[in-house]
């Protein structure tokens, strides 16, 4: 039994014997890694190929994440826009539903270890074709699109020159520079995302901005390194902030995309170490972002290399 097989079985054990999934179960589960076979890659997969072989398990459940679990194991990343109306997502979803499935009637004894060594040749041969590891931005299917393209057809926020995808989880607030609104922070429970446009005159920024992101946030004191995911190449950092009185260090990705004449970026914050794996609800966001550049309410702002663009925020919201 492999070390990443034997860790996925804890996974599961530890929630059904304490109803709830542990810190160190988490962090151990390693859910942001998908160049390599790990015990969060197991525990996806053993619920991919539940929700195969039972496809109503996850639906027919109470809990209030089990159809944004369904739509997003049905329809990947694209599913949480088919899902938004049903809730959050919550780690605990999976091993919920695994049990479930070990729990209908007839099941083995040996039902879990036969699961897990079926997930474990499913995810092997899905790291090996390369797939969850290509980036999917700007590809044709996702964005972030500029305004004068054909952008997927949804519900979207007009600020201007951000139009952001409508999820009824999400409060959006202003973002803002002195008195400028400068971008959309975006509230999903107990995570938080910031969208910001910047021009982008001379041509794409983002190799030539990220290394000074990092450098940026180890000169606050904090820790910063360059990776590559589904989102595309980003920071991964933990950024010094004060909460309560107190100096923490807050685990915060920056992501962001070259378009046509400006960057998108995009700054997520979250509470715990599993937050590496991206939340289909923040690649929705970022993904399906429509940027219009002439719609910018200060279009005639000075043509240097980087400049922060000012976003329409309507009176009284």
């Amino acid at each position: 039994m492999s070390g990443a097989r034997a860790a996925a079985q804890e996974f599961v054990e530890q929630y059904a014997r304490d109803g709830a999934l542990s810190a160190h179960s988490l962090e151990k589960a390693e859910f942001g890694v998908w160049d390599r076979v790990t015990p969060g890659a197991l525990i996806i997969a053993a619920a991919l190929l539940v929700d195969a072989e039972e496809p109503t398990l996850a639906e027919t459940s109470a809990r209030p994440g089990a159809r944004v679990l369904s739509a997003t194991l049905r329809d990947g990343l694209d599913g949480i826009a088919l899902a938004q109306r049903y809730g959050e997502f919550r780690w605990d979803e999976l091993p919920a539903l695994i049990l479930a499935y070990l729990n209908l009637p007839g099941m083995p004894s040996d039902a879990l270890d036969t699961l897990l060594d079926e997930a474990e040749s499913l995810w092997t041969e899905i790291v090996e074709s390369g797939e969850v590891t290509r980036p999917r931005v700007r590809d044709g299917e996702c964005g972030p699109w500029d305004a004068a393209e054909p952008a997927t057809d949804m519900a979207r926020l007009d600020r201007g020159v951000l139009r952001v995808p409508r999820l009824e989880s999400a409060v959006l607030h202003p973002l803002t520079a002195g008195d400028r609104n400068v971008g959309v922070v975006v509230s999903l429970g107990d995570q938080a995302l910031g969208l910001q446009v910047f021009r982008a005159p001379t041509g794409p920024l983002w190799d030539t901005v990220r290394p000074k992101v990092a450098q940026g946030v180890r000169d606050q004191g904090g820790s910063a390194e360059e990776a590559v995911g589904s989102l595309g190449f980003e920071v991964r950092a933990q950024v010094p902030v004060v909460r309560d009185g107190q100096r923490i260090l807050q685990p915060t990705r920056i992501f962001a995309c070259d378009g046509p004449g400006w960057l998108l970026r995009c700054t997520c914050a979250w509470p715990s170490a599993p937050a590496e794996w991206v939340d289909p609800r923040v690649h929705h966001l970022f993904t399906q972002t429509v940027v219009d550049l002439s719609a910018a309410e200060d279009s005639t702002g000075p043509a240097q290399e980087i400049t922060a663009v000012e976003i329409r925020w309507p009176a009284g919201e």
